[in-house]
């Protein structure tokens, strides 16, 4: 099982992420040629807007389901907990559009191993219908659910993304600093996961890895601010808490001597005067991490890469001044970098324009 490249496709069409977010705000847009290889069997499904695939497989890559029993028609389903019946009424009011969905129904299930001795959800489930057939045929081809990973690579949108880690994602936070994002994939097996983490790193530049509990894991700061800010858009408020990103501390000292860590093919001779001088490239820089369209672009031609290992770094020593000190706060807070990484930035930025004289 691989992936597809796009331009093998023998059938396809193009599409793209609606242009407002149902929180009002503007998302990343994406143009997709979506090739769904589904066959003429599959022709309901190909009659579907890539939005609405796209929260169909983000469902079923997290809590969503489909049925499979001998005597009965199969039937996508998905729960809730009560904690979160916000976002199971907001997944039932947007599939409905698509889906012949039953009337939510409310469960109280006895359960010992927990304080109250019982849980409760919000339950729903579909009709008989043309589609979850088809769904059935392309993610259960044995009656065992497996990834479809060519037809989830035609609507594999942020709206997707969102709609899995909204499910099964989790923002880890220690000491009030970002330290991961799990993606509970301990459901796949461990080939499937590996293929999710080649799709996600080749359509968006993140590089997800495996732990012990074959879960995804995006460990990498910028990466995860990235990954939040290309989802958010269509992240249900009821979800807020896993996109908050805690503010690095407002005040900023009047000038600070520090450290700047840059690699070795950056000469300087002059630390202090040289880096002022590069550091006049902040503006360009917040108005790039700043713009949506711009950043995403950018972010996958330079910051997905962006590391600088202090081991084989160059450190120099400089004072900077409040003005300095603002503005790289402002670029860390919109993009999860260092100080360092702000002011390699800015020397990139610097070199290029020197290039183009």
């Amino acid at each position: 099982m691989w992936l597809t490249p796009l331009h093998h496709t023998k059938r396809a069409f193009f599409d793209q992420v609606p242009g407002k977010a149902p929180n009002g705000n503007a998302p990343f847009i994406i143009k997709y040629r979506t090739n769904v290889l589904f066959g003429r069997r599959n022709k309901m499904l190909r009659q579907l807007p890539i939005q609405a695939l796209s929260m169909i497989n983000g469902k079923l890559l997290g809590d969503g389901n489909i049925s499979i029993e001998k005597t009965r028609s199969p039937r996508f389903r998905f729960s809730h907990s009560i904690h979160d019946q916000a976002w199971f009424f907001h997944c039932y009011k947007q599939l409905s559009n698509y889906l012949p969905l039953s009337k939510p129904k409310y469960r109280k299930v006895l359960d010992p191993r927990t304080k109250n001795g019982f849980t409760e959800h919000y339950y729903t489930q579909s009709r008989k219908c043309e589609i979850v057939q088809q769904l059935k045929t392309l993610w259960y081809p044995n009656n065992r659910k497996m990834i479809p990973f060519e037809f989830l690579s035609s609507s594999f949108t942020p709206l997707c993304l969102a709609w899995w880690y909204q499910d099964d994602g989790h923002l880890k936070m220690e000491n009030n600093q970002i330290k991961k994002i799990i993606l509970s994939t301990d459901g796949f097996t461990t080939t499937e996961n590996e293929i999710l983490m080649k799709l996600i790193k080749k359509r968006y530049g993140l590089t997800f890895k495996l732990d012990k509990h074959n879960r995804l894991v995006l460990y990498d700061k910028p990466q995860i601010v990235y990954f939040i800010r290309l989802i958010e858009p269509f992240v249900h408020e009821s979800m807020s808490r896993k996109i908050t990103i805690p503010s690095l501390p407002e005040q900023v000292p009047k000038k600070k001597r520090t450290t700047i860590y840059l690699p070795s093919s950056i000469h300087i001779s002059q630390p202090t005067q040289e880096i002022h001088h590069m550091l006049k490239q902040l503006p360009i820089i917040y108005n790039k991490l700043q713009d949506t369209a711009v950043y995403r672009t950018w972010f996958i031609e330079n910051l997905s890469a962006l590391k600088i290992n202090k081991a084989t770094a160059k450190p120099y020593q400089i004072t900077l001044t409040e003005e300095h000190l603002r503005s790289i706060h402002a670029c860390r807070q919109r993009a999860g970098l260092t100080v360092s990484e702000v002011v390699y930035l800015c020397a990139v930025e610097h070199l290029n324009k020197q290039d183009c004289r």
